[in-house]
């Protein structure tokens, strides 16, 4: 009976608590680990458009703001939100030329993880960009 009990409980650790886990502490640790580990991807961006991203609570309290979403044939869509503003989002995305290639300052881990990022439609934000 107790042998029962010790494996009902490391079935349950498993198939319900490592998920919890990972869905609540795998995006901090991820944005943490992003914040110290930073990598340039030189990316060939296929079209860039102004969108609004929103951001919210456990409360259910959001906000909106504007960002910059670039597709790119090698590396994902990738979003900017630091230093766009709603006056300049849609001259940011009209300034990017289709083919071109540019260097995206993004985290490593977030890099690494962008297939798996995009599949669950998770962005992969970057901080800077230039024309490589």
């Amino acid at each position: 009976m107790r042998r029962d009990r010790v494996a009902a409980s490391i079935v349950l650790a498993v198939v319900v608590l490592v998920p919890l886990l990972g869905f609540f502490v795998g995006p901090i640790t991820l944005k943490v680990y992003d914040a110290g580990h930073r990598v340039h991807a030189v990316c060939t961006v296929t079209s860039a458009h102004s969108s609004a991203g929103s951001s919210h609570s456990l409360k259910g309290i959001g906000s909106s703001m504007a960002q910059i979403v670039f597709e790119t044939s090698d590396c994902g869509t990738l979003v900017l939100q630091r230093g766009v503003t709603r006056d300049n989002e849609d001259d940011l995305a009209e300034s990017i030329v289709p083919g071109e290639r540019y260097e995206f300052d993004v985290g490593a881990a977030s890099f690494a993880m962008r297939s798996f990022l995009n599949t669950i439609r998770q962005a992969v934000y970057v901080n800077s960009f230039e024309l490589a």
